[in-house]
């Protein structure tokens, strides 16, 4: 009796890291998954630099109705509300962006190595301007992994930079999401 107690009290626990890793995901994947995708796209293009900003200012108010609806429906707290509105923006513009760059036969990851992104990086912070080094390392990471980057047109440097920019907030922010 005693033995089949412990047994059940070692799987209830074993089922925990899996559950609250599926919450979590639910979390982070609620205002990208209630976007409707025709907003996603207007989304991902608009931080690309098109549309204008009265676009921009309706699409915002869209993503933040979604927003605080995932906020109400998770538990979110008013303090992470900022950071949760930033890290689905900036999902929204880095997933949009690596399928455009991807595209136009160019890879986000070379970006991401260039720049130390990802769960363990540096992840550094651009959420203002790149650094002159910064770029420098974006560009030699491309002509290393065979790109001519003479040929590359400057609204595709561009984008390159914006999924930069994208990533350093995504990767930031969701660090400060501790759910």
């Amino acid at each position: 009796m005693i033995k089949g107690l412990m047994a059940g009290a070692v799987l209830a626990f074993a089922g925990l890291p899996g559950a609250a890793l599926a919450q979590e995901g639910a979390k982070l994947d609620c205002v990208v998954t209630s976007v409707p995708e025709g907003t996603r796209n207007a989304i991902g293009a608009s931080m690309a630099g098109g549309g204008d900003e009265a676009a921009r200012e309706v699409l915002f108010k869209q993503l933040a109705t979604i927003t605080d609806d995932c906020v109400a429906r998770h538990g979110i707290t008013a303090e992470q509300k900022g950071h949760y509105f930033d890290y689905s923006l900036a999902r929204i513009s880095r997933e949009w962006l690596m399928d455009d760059i991807s595209k136009l036969n160019l890879s986000t990851v070379v970006v991401d190595k260039a720049l130390d992104f990802g769960p363990d990086g540096a992840n550094p912070d651009l959420s203002s301007d790149m650094t002159e080094d910064q770029i420098m390392k974006i560009v030699q990471a491309y002509i290393e992994n065979g790109v001519d980057i003479e040929k590359v047109d400057g609204a595709v440097w561009e984008k390159v930079g914006a999924y930069a920019a994208a990533t350093s907030i995504y990767w930031n922010k969701r660090k400060q999401l501790a759910f």
